[in-house]
Formats: structure tokens, sequence, C-alpha cells
């Protein structure tokens, strides 16, 4: 899985060939994972192609009623029916569990993906921006209104209790967010053990609530992959009750001053494109967009094909 992954995609923008212990966390011990939506393609003892499809309880328990599904195959092999195969067999399994909707995503630069999906029926739901902060000059620490503090711990540090404190903070920031569903601790606990780059979790605390958080990362492994020195801040909210009161801007400027002490040149952030005020405050900040990601949908079951 790994290797077919790590072939088919690349070159696409901050793609790095997974570690095992990270595949495993995220894939195999993920709490929904179903091997009944996962398949190996193989060709004479070597793996070509990789799908999968997943439910994920916790948006069903939203009210989602949707699945994601991913189809990946080496370029030598695209074109010859085995990603098509994939694809019906990972609508196959979203269908049998139920589900009316299959969800996938893919980069404005992988033109093998995008036309392989928009051929198939998907429809272009919602935009990614992957916005970059390049050079090393630092951003002044904001102040915090009276009350407010910052607690920086690396992500490897949290017990599991402080694990499940930050994604309680974590779901209700992010709740009126597009296409959000609440996390399942299990799965940040899952993020925590199956970590390979340094993080740090820093949080905007009221008394003993956590009312804000951030996650940055230093890219240890894309950068020695790549010979490039990039860190992400790969999560920034505040609860709606405590917003327009800097914390956002203050923990975004903790952890940009973090990666920047790690000795890293470029920070990374991710947005929705419709996310106006999130955009407004990062381009502040010298975020500067640098590539897109489209979230695409279909039905699972079209309307106009044969019973």
């Amino acid at each position: 899985m790994i290797a077919v992954v790590a072939l088919s995609r690349a070159g696409l923008p901050y793609e790095r060939r997974l570690t095992h212990k990270e595949a495993m966390a995220f894939t195999f011990r993920d709490p929904d994972f179903d091997p009944r939506g996962t398949w190996l393609v193989a060709l004479d003892d070597q793996a070509i192609g990789f799908g999968s499809a997943s439910v994920d309880s916790n948006r069903i328990s939203a009210g989602k009623d949707d699945g994601r599904l991913d189809v990946d195959v080496i370029p030598a092999h695209r074109g010859k029916g085995i990603e098509w195969e994939l694809l019906n067999r990972s609508l196959g399994y979203l269908r049998s569990r139920g589900v009316a909707i299959a969800l996938s995503r893919c980069y404005l630069d992988d033109e093998w993906k995008m036309s392989f999906l928009i051929s198939n029926s998907f429809v272009e739901y919602y935009r990614v921006y992957d916005l970059v902060r390049k050079g090393r000059t630092e951003v002044p620490l904001a102040k915090l209104p009276e009350w407010f503090s910052l607690e920086r711990k690396l992500f490897a540090d949290h017990s599991d209790d402080e694990v499940v404190a930050f994604v309680e903070a974590f779901n209700e920031s992010f709740l009126d967010h597009l296409n959000f569903a609440p996390e399942l601790p299990e799965r940040f606990i899952n993020w925590r053990d199956g970590l390979s780059d340094p993080m740090l979790i820093t949080t905007a605390r009221k008394d003993d609530m956590i009312v804000g958080v951030c996650a940055s990362e230093e890219s240890s492994l894309f950068n020695k992959e790549h010979g490039v020195s990039a860190g992400w801040v790969n999560i920034l909210g505040v609860r709606p009750q405590f917003r327009r009161r800097g914390l956002a801007r203050a923990m975004l400027a903790d952890g940009i001053e973090w990666i920047l002490g790690r000795g890293m040149d470029s920070i990374y952030i991710g947005v929705i494109s419709e996310n106006e005020k999130a955009l407004e405050l990062y381009k502040s900040l010298g975020f500067e967009k640098e590539h897109e990601g489209i979230w695409f949908r279909r039905p699972v079951v079209l309307a106009d094909a044969n019973p």
C-alpha cells in the first residue's frame, strides 16, 4: 500500500512516503477501519494499485450520510481498467454501508486523478487552499486579552485524557465549518501514537478551559525526502463564543515562532476557500496561496444508472 500510494502520487505537492507506523495508525488501526473496503492490486507479485473506501462513524452520527474513497494506480498501469475496477468496488462498498454520497479529494496538479473523477460523474464540492509563508521573518507575539493564557506541549507528551480534552475543544471550534463532523478521540490518540514528525500543541485557555487549539509540525520526513526546510500549521481553531479576541492570531504566531525556532524557512497552512476570515488572518501574517485542492462528491448510485 505504501509503495503504490507513493508511486501514484509522486511529484504532487507535499506528498511523501508514509512510514509503516503511520500507515498502521492512520489506516489499519483507525477505529472505523473495515478490511472489506480495502483492495490491493498485484501483477507478478508487484503491487500496482490500491483502493479504499471508508465510512466514519462520527460523520454518520452527525447526519452526514457520506463516505470517502481513494484510488491510486502507478502511472505505468493506468488506463488498463484497474482504476475503474477499484472505483466500482469502492462505490459498491459504500452502497453496502447505506450511505448516499461518495467523497474524494485531489490537487489541481493531479491531472490524472482530476480527469478520472470528473469522467466518473464526480463534481466539485469545495476547494481547499494551501498557503505558504516563506522566509524567517518572525511574527510579534500577539497580546492576549485579560484572563487568557497560552500553553505549549508536544503532542507526543499528551496523555490520553489530555488528548480527549483537546479533541473536545477542537470539535466545538470547528463545528460550524463546512463539511465538518465531530472527530473521535481515538483517531487523535492514533495520530499521536503514529507521529513521526515533531508536533507542538498550543492551547488558548481561560482558567482551566481550553478555548482555542493550534497544532504546529516540523515536517522532518518530508524535508529529508525533498531537501527543503518546511513546517505546517495543521490545526487552528477557537470556540465560537471566544472568537474575535485575537486568540487565533496569538496561537498562530506562537506556532510560527516554534517552527522558525526549529530552523524552518517555509511554513504551510490549509484553509477552505470560503473561510474569508481565516484567509484574511493568514495573509496578514505573510501567507500566500501556493496550491489548490478540490473535494469532489457524487451520489453512490447515479439517478440514471440501471438498477
